[in-house]
């Protein structure tokens, strides 16, 4: 129980942040300064989306809200560290040849606030994992490994491992993710705040809830908000329980603006699976909307209208998109195009140029990064960006004074997918885009995601796949699917359709 706190407890599409953006206005209007009030969650993407409206409603900018950010961006400023100063990829490779198991570092994930972190793959990064496991858990290393079953790992690797990383990070002075938050614990006086808002708490580690407390000691104030029904991160070592039982003062926002009616019937049935669930009660639109069943994704109504397409694992998005790619849909996946964003700017930027157009320099600059400059297919001569740099910053260029002055090769009358250098499959693959009438140019109406990317979103059309997998159907906490599949289904704003699976392992409704 954290003292003199509040919990806001925030049902699908009932306008939790909106609210939590009254609890800041008002402290604004009882003379509170924007620096004695902090924002925290785990997620850059609920920090970011809280800056946004923060800024937008009260016309203050980013820097006048010192204390909106990531607990993990929190440690790393509060502890005064410099990106050198956390784990990165080479220091993981060094751990690699130091132990004989591989760490993969991938491209960094940016978190906040300049920090970024390798994501972790190869031999090594499960026994990492279960490292980290421990310490967000606040639990030994022996009974982390012990709780987690997997036998697959060897103990006695783990233990050199964890011993290897600790001497390591000893003798480099580095901190990895964890330690911003432990060493914040040790060895920081937390920031006098008249107003602490902890967003989206049903999703804290027990180390975060430790840093939570700590900071609410030096708050008036304390805010915890969330939805212990959507908590659906246990992997990473969450404990929903210190969520339910972080405040005796509970407020439930009981009016969705997001459901219609027959999704939030569906939800409800699933919610009441949810064993310990905090009960809340809370009322949809007066819209019926609609909850379909469908076979299989091609008997999706995809042709018009705006669609989320949501799955359990990467592995069956990516099976969806093969599928949506072989009938000419135009998608997106991870935020990214199903047409690389380079080449449609390139094809763009041609047309116009084919159209008679002067450009602005910064357009023109970025046509010529992107087309081949060598060989049979050179659209421009090899060198001839430098060129560009004698334009003043503000001059516009048409095709003909490219060609002149600035290296251009193409004949006007080129087509713009072999200016672009697509394959042959790409160029057959926009032809099949453009003969359902639609263009790569823009934002592609269908997105797809994995459920635990898409949490916190919302579409007019949801469509959720009901695969599931081995290690999620027979785990420990079977309440964990109950909840992915809450997630999932109160992303829609107007029509939901479940995909039906063969697999062995689905999730039953």
């Amino acid at each position: 129980m954290i003292k003199n706190s509040k919990l806001i407890l925030g049902p699908p599409g009932c306008g939790k942040t909106y609210s939590l953006i009254q609890e800041v206005k008002n402290a604004l209007a009882h003379g509170i300064s924007p620096s004695r009030i902090g924002v925290v969650s785990f997620t850059t993407k609920a920090i970011r989306e809280f800056i946004d409206r923060a800024c937008s409603e009260f016309n203050l900018t980013k820097d006048d809200f010192p204390h909106f950010r990531t607990l993990h961006a929190t440690g790393f400023h509060g502890l005064g560290l410099d990106s050198s100063d956390v784990m990165g990829r080479q220091d993981y490779r060094a751990l690699s040849d130091m132990l004989g198991v591989d760490f993969e570092g991938t491209d960094a994930t940016s978190m906040d606030d300049g920090i970024s972190i390798p994501a972790i793959g190869g031999s090594g990064s499960k026994y990492l994992q279960t490292i980290m496991r421990a310490k967000y858990r606040e639990v030994s290393l022996s009974q982390e490994y012990n709780m987690q079953g997997d036998y697959s790992l060897h103990f006695e690797k783990l233990d050199q491992i964890d011993r290897t990383l600790v001497l390591y990070k000893s003798k480099f002075n580095k901190l990895d993710f964890s330690d911003m938050i432990s060493q914040y614990i040790e060895n920081v006086e937390a920031p006098y705040l008249d107003l602490l808002i902890v967003d989206e708490a049903q999703d804290l580690t027990p180390l975060q809830w430790t840093m939570v407390e700590k900071m609410s000691e030096n708050a008036e104030e304390i805010i915890i908000a969330g939805d212990d029904d959507q908590a659906i991160h246990r992997w990473t070592g969450v404990n929903v329980q210190r969520f339910v039982d972080s405040s005796d003062r509970v407020k439930v926002l009981n009016k969705s603006y997001r459901l219609p009616r027959s999704v939030w019937a569906l939800s409800e049935r699933i919610s009441r699976r949810i064993p310990n669930r905090i009960p809340k009660e809370f009322y949809p639109r007066e819209e019926e909307g609609r909850v379909d069943w469908v076979w299989r994704v091609s008997d999706l109504p995809l042709d018009q209208g705006s669609w989320t397409i949501m799955a359990r694992t990467n592995s069956f998005v990516n099976d969806i998109a093969e599928e949506l790619r072989s009938w000419g849909y135009f998608y997106s996946l991870k935020g990214r195009t199903s047409i690389k964003q380079e080449h449609i700017e390139v094809m763009a930027i041609w047309k116009d140029l084919q159209k008679g157009y002067a450009l602005p320099l910064d357009t023109i600059k970025i046509f010529y990064k992107g087309v081949p400059k060598t060989k049979h297919n050179a659209v421009v001569q090899r060198g001839s960006t430098a060129l560009l740099d004698m334009l003043p910053p503000d001059a516009e260029v048409n095709y003909q004074e490219l060609v002149k002055d600035f290296g251009m090769l193409a004949p006007l009358d080129r087509d713009a997918k072999d200016i672009a250098r697509l394959s042959m499959d790409e160029k057959l693959y926009i032809a099949a885009i453009e003969r359902r009438g639609e263009s790569i140019e823009g934002n592609p109406r269908i997105k797809l995601s994995t459920i635990h990317a898409m949490k916190g979103g919302e579409d007019d059309n949801v469509a959720v796949y009901l695969g599931s997998t081995q290690a999620c159907m027979e785990s420990k906490n079977p309440e964990d699917e109950h909840r992915v599949f809450y997630v999932a289904v109160t992303r829609a704003k107007q029509n939901l359709y479940l995909i039906e699976s063969d697999k062995k392992y689905r999730y039953i409704l």
